[in-house]
């Protein structure tokens, strides 16, 4: 495996690590089948807190309620009244519990994943950026990196947002449009929330790309790189009583974050629903950056026209939900959901 970074260096182990039920079956489906292989590694190694957690669909303001209510009813949500909860807001429009919920480290999954991959003889090259798909006749022959070439017949691209690039060298063009998300992480909390909370505003899968769909030339010149996303909130404890708190959803053209108002958004969100956060110090903040695609479904699976080259990316904001799941699948052939042919032009 080549990567420029180190293992986690990117979105895979800069999120909250929240394992949710959604109301997309397909989801759910991989959810399943993502719970068993973290259930496998969790016996390795490499600790990462994989842990049964409740989730709480809340809405906070009463324009929220109907998303609120429909995503409960979706997933086997139970009304719940917050006003008695001392750790919440007193004025929220409502909430649901739903059971079945877990939460993780992502740090921790993503590099166990990556000693168990060791385990099978999977070979590691960090510090080591990919530049060139090298291709002849329409067959891939090997892949141009830091090191030098590295000859192959068999490339799979996983690298999230710079998974455009790469292709391009090979003249294809997949629709791959960048997204940040943002999470804060505090001191310890005491009471800690007793659910990791889901806020109502975030968008379905398919209602992404609306948001953070690549703008013309016409659109950046009169601001739209400047489009301050959405904010919804995603928090939950770990288990030293820190809590993390996300996310957002941000048109993302650069590497580097576009500014600091989104961390203030998502404060002022926290210290909205519940007045236990509202002294706690914020240690830290990041961010990382998703792909996405215009359908909402991931890409994954053999790239026509150029044999030997496989694509695995466009997993949004599910990337720890499903592409565990997505990647066995594809490595014993089954593409079929997420197959890259119905966006590619070669």
């Amino acid at each position: 495996m080549v990567d420029g970074g180190g293992i986690g260096a990117g979105a895979s182990g800069r999120n909250g690590g929240f394992l949710f039920r959604q109301p997309l079956g397909w989801i759910n489906d991989l959810l399943a089948e993502t719970l068993e292989i973290y259930e496998e590694v969790s016996d390795g190694p490499v600790p990462f807190d994989l842990a049964p957690w409740p989730m709480l669909v809340l809405a906070v303001e009463e324009d929220e309620l109907e998303a609120a209510q429909a995503y409960a009813e979706a997933v086997g949500g139970e009304e719940v009244d917050l006003r008695a909860d001392p750790w919440f807001a007193d004025d929220l429009a409502g909430a649901f519990v739903v059971d079945g919920g877990r939460t993780l480290d992502a740090m921790g999954a993503t590099t166990a994943l990556a000693q168990a991959a060791r385990r099978e003889g999977v070979e590691f090259r960090l510090g080591s950026e990919a530049k060139r798909i090298l291709v002849r006749g329409e067959r891939v022959t090997g892949l141009a990196t830091d090191e030098g070439v590295l000859p192959c017949e068999r490339v799979v691209l996983a690298t999230g947002p710079w998974l455009r690039l790469l292709l391009r060298s090979v003249g294809v063009d997949l629709p791959f449009t960048s997204s940040r998300g943002w999470l804060l992480e505090t001191g310890p909390v005491d009471p800690p929330p007793r659910y990791a909370i889901e806020q109502a505003l975030w968008p379905m899968q398919d209602e992404m790309a609306g948001i953070v769909g690549a703008p013309t030339v016409q659109e950046v010149a009169d601001g739209a790189a400047e489009d301050p996303g959405i904010v919804s909130l995603l928090l939950g404890a770990r288990p030293d009583g820190r809590c993390l708190i996300g996310t957002s959803l941000r048109r993302s053209l650069l590497d580097d974050p576009e500014g600091p108002e989104t961390v203030r958004r998502l404060a002022d969100r926290a210290a909205r629903v519940s007045p236990a956060l509202v002294d706690v110090p914020v240690v830290a903040a990041w961010s990382g950056r998703r792909a996405h695609t215009p359908d909402g479904l991931p890409v994954v699976g053999p790239v026509p026209g150029v044999e030997g080259l496989v694509v695995a990316g466009g997993f949004s904001s599910i990337g720890m939900v499903t592409a565990p799941a997505a990647c066995r699948r594809l490595a014993a052939g089954d593409t079929s959901l997420f197959d890259p042919g119905r966006f590619a032009a070669h």
